[in-house]
């Protein structure tokens, strides 16, 4: 496995249906079509529009998800 690969989904934490479930300093996974996309800590929350930054891991670079693309479960 190259360093940009991320293991397989682990869906080991509750899942996250709105921004309400989240709170800055949540470790959390998203995962598209089956396979992890993106894990990292919330960062900022953008309440009502349904998304929100993280920091993702590895390499620490500042990500903006939408709730309505992605499956996101907590760490």
């Amino acid at each position: 496995m190259n360093t940009t690969e991320l293991p397989p989904a682990t869906r080991k934490g509750s899942a996250v249906r709105s921004t309400a479930d989240l709170s800055c300093g949540d470790h959390i996974e998203a995962v598209y079509g089956g396979a992890v996309a993106h894990r990292g800590q919330v960062i900022r929350i953008a309440p009502g529009r349904e998304l929100f930054w993280i920091t993702d891991c590895p390499g620490g670079t500042r990500r903006l998800l939408d709730l309505t693309e992605f499956d996101i479960t907590h760490l």
